[in-house]
């Protein structure tokens, strides 16, 4: 015992002194707060909306990675006179079509505030899809390329795997139930293509995802939409064509380009790495609005992080505990609850949306839709105040969807391995992975789904003020863009996180020019938190995924098909 209290105070001497150099180091090389700046951006790892890791400045030299650092400092930034531009070094684009609309507005309000903003493009795509990152960088008012770099502009690719083969060759059974027409989770399992319901749904999202790609690349290239369809069918374009046909304005390699950011301001700014950029600390006593991340699958207990795959999840116990204390606290005028997440447990679901009810009645809830907020998602945004989604966040999926895999026969007939299995009870069967269900059980499986589904149905109805008939045209498991869920009355703006705030301020009685101060939720843990957690990470009862075999993982009853999650999160 004694052992371990002196590794405690030697760790803790440690975090402090680290702390400190930190400190030291980070305001030694960043730059004052006066005087005239550029600041770059280098985009090179998968963003997400929040990362919840916490900020040691002496070890972290890369830009922030997580949409809500960004945001932050790219606001102050269009909000600071001292910085004259900004500069984007674009050498991977991973993550959705939603962030990449919310960063696309981030730049345009920066270029509409007088401000340069430049894009350097080593490729959009190498040996893969360069779409998305094109896509981003189109909202620059200037993009350069390197020249043996190009265009893969080639569109959107969607491929949907099929097991069922597989699983009747090793004498698996699939046996999986839906409610809805359209919720198609399951047809990994049970299909050998898509169902003509599912391939309905996917293809008008992917019509309305191209069509919103086109448009925006016309507005912003000054381009004809249909002359960007045809560039689209004619790519991968090399640097020379694309210089050509008006998608970018130079063909250059980075230190050139670099140099010329400089050049910019006359030699009268100097080039800050948005990392550096200090982000100023706010006076007490202002407008606060808690800005609340739910990223990930979504389960009862508490948040986590599957250790092989990375996958995030949203524990139910977590974020409850979040709202109740942003309920109880005065200084808190209202709060957007900021939705990344393809659904999960519908327990889990229930009593995040019942806290999320207690909360609404107290102050004012926006929910802000990232790349997917479907299904599960979108169970826990029904009753908020205002509903907000990007054009391309992938939403609705209102429908359930559950089942099993029954392995007695592989495990008999291929492997080898018998069972003799003891029960009491007519039913305790029910849940074993060996047998499908009997009629009765299947019966019992799908009468609990539909009381699912009728309490989603429910809530949709009491939460949008629409009338049961409403809901269930628009519900059948069927996904929707946001763009598509504003017309048929699933969301009720299209926006982005900034957005979302000012639609808070505004049912907060706040004037639009009001300062507040944006309070992040989950908080990252300190260094001590870090130090001193546990080391067992949170595990889902989920096989591992590894990257050459395909997911077997059965999905939750509120949940998306894997397909459309690959498609919108392409990393």
């Amino acid at each position: 015992m004694r052992r371990l209290l002196i590794v405690f105070a030697l760790l803790l001497v440690l975090a402090i002194g680290m702390a400190m150099v930190g400190i030291f180091f980070s305001a030694g090389r960043s730059p004052a707060l006066g005087g005239s700046r550029v600041l770059t951006w280098k985009l090179d790892a998968p963003l997400v909306d929040y990362s919840e890791t916490p900020d040691l400045q002496l070890f972290r030299r890369r830009s922030p990675q997580g949409l809500a650092s960004l945001h932050r400092l790219l606001v102050q930034a269009r909000n600071d006179p001292d910085v004259k531009g900004l500069g984007i070094y674009i050498q991977n684009a991973r993550f959705g079509f939603g962030k990449a609309q919310e960063l696309r507005s981030l730049l345009q309000s920066i270029a509409a505030a007088d401000k340069f903003v430049d894009c350097y493009l080593e490729t959009a795509g190498e040996g893969t899809n360069g779409t998305l990152a094109y896509y981003l960088a189109s909202a620059c008012q200037r993009i350069t390329l390197s020249p043996l770099g190009e265009l893969n502009t080639v569109g959107i690719y969607s491929d949907s795997p099929f097991v069922r083969g597989t699983l009747d060759k090793l004498q698996i059974e699939p046996q999986f139930l839906h409610v809805g027409d359209y919720k198609s989770a399951a047809e990994f399992y049970t299909e050998t293509q898509h169902s003509a319901p599912a391939e309905e749904a996917l293809a008008a999202v992917l019509d309305d995802l191209f069509d919103q790609i086109v448009t925006a690349i016309a507005e912003s290239r000054k381009l004809d939409p249909e002359h960007v369809r045809r560039l689209i069918d004619s790519a991968p374009l090399p640097a020379e064509q694309a210089l050509e046909e008006g998608l970018i304005d130079e063909i250059t390699y980075p230190d050139i380009f670099e140099s010329r950011l400089a050049d910019m301001t006359a030699g009268k700014s100097t080039l800050v790495p948005l990392e550096d950029y200090p982000s100023i600390s706010t006076a007490f006593g202002r407008e606060r609005i808690a800005v609340v991340f739910a990223q990930g699958t979504i389960v009862r207990g508490g948040n986590g992080t599957d250790p092989w795959s990375q996958q995030r999840f949203i524990g139910a116990d977590s974020l409850r505990q979040i709202l109740r204390q942003l309920a109880e606290d005065d200084r808190v005028s209202g709060v957007v609850l900021r939705v990344d997440s393809t659904g999960g447990s519908p327990v889990a679901s229930d009593l995040i949306l019942r806290e999320l009810e207690l909360l609404a009645e107290k102050k004012p809830l926006v929910v802000s839709m990232s790349d997917v907020a479907a299904s599960g998602g979108y169970y826990i945004s029904v009753k908020a105040t205002k509903i907000v989604a990007e054009p391309a966040t992938i939403t609705g999926s209102i429908g359930v969807v559950g089942g099993k895999l029954a392995t007695r026969r592989f495990q008999q007939e291929l492997l080898g391995i018998s069972h003799d299995t003891l029960s009491r009870g007519a039913n305790a069967d029910f849940f074993s992975s060996l047998d499908p269900f009997s009629p009765q059980q299947a019966e019992q499986f799908q009468a609990s789904m539909e009381r699912v589904y009728e309490t989603f149905l429910g809530h949709v109805a009491a939460g949008r003020d629409l009338s049961l008939e409403e809901v269930e045209g628009i519900a059948g498991g069927r996904i929707w863009t946001g763009r598509q869920a504003l017309e048929i009355g699933l969301v009720d703006e299209i926006g982005g996180l900034e957005h979302a705030v000012a639609l808070v301020k505004e049912a907060a009685g706040l004037a639009p020019d009001t300062s507040i101060d944006l309070d992040f939720h989950p908080r990252p843990p300190n260094l001590l938190e870090l130090l001193s957690r546990t080391l067992t990470p949170f595990l889902a009862t989920r096989a591992p995924r590894f990257p050459l075999l395909p997911d077997l993982r059965t999905p939750y009853a509120l949940e998306l098909p894997a397909e459309i999650v690959s498609l919108f999160r392409p990393f």
